[in-house]
């Protein structure tokens, strides 16, 4: 196995594609085309957001991760995480968070205990309550000490994204199609 930052402009925006669809799901109606037009027109037009895949020891992807710079470019926060099936690797979405967790300064939003779990088993070491109800998680590599010197992180407003497909037809063409080229062309070997 290995961790591959995804830079090809084409593989990346079908990786991308990929799983902003897994992690959404396909009945999930504009969110996944709103969250893709955002991480790219957003977020990697400022260099903030990266994809890495986990691939297996033949180079096909396994598992897929959206990271997320901090305000400051200290730290990176996992915003999207998916495994894909794979008949050579058990969990490979938390074989990637592991890879991630003891290479970078990675931060971790668990929603439930369950999550928490993973998380742990992963390398996530230290743990915060935050005020929206999430507890945050901090790998080993990560400069924080708590909740009070934690860098904002980076996003962007998916319902403005949404509001600006409604405006300007062209500019969702523009993304839709990306998506699905995207999809169409997911690669198979990276």
């Amino acid at each position: 196995m290995r961790v591959v930052n995804v830079k090809d402009k084409a593989q990346c925006e079908a990786c991308l594609a990929r799983l902003c669809v897994e992690v959404f799901g396909r009945e999930a109606g504009i969110v996944p085309l709103a969250s893709f037009a955002g991480t790219l027109g957003i977020l990697m037009r400022q260099e903030a957001a990266q994809v890495l895949a986990l691939t297996d020891r033949d180079s096909r992807p396994v598992a897929l991760a959206l990271l997320v710079l901090d305000a400051e470019g200290r730290s990176m926060e996992l915003a999207m995480l998916q495994g894909l099936p794979s008949d050579s690797v058990i969990q490979p979405g938390e074989a990637l968070v592991s890879e991630l967790a003891h290479k970078a300064p990675l931060r971790v939003n668990a929603g439930d205990a369950d999550q928490q779990a993973m998380f742990t088993r992963c390398g996530i070491e230290r743990w915060f309550d935050e005020p929206r109800g999430l507890r945050v998680g901090l790998g080993p590599r990560h400069p924080a000490s708590g909740l009070d010197d934690l860098p904002q992180s980076l996003g962007f407003d998916q319902d403005a994204i949404i509001q600006s497909f409604k405006q300007d037809r062209e500019v969702f063409e523009g993304y839709k199609r990306r998506f699905v080229t995207g999809l169409e062309n997911f690669p198979e070997r990276l």
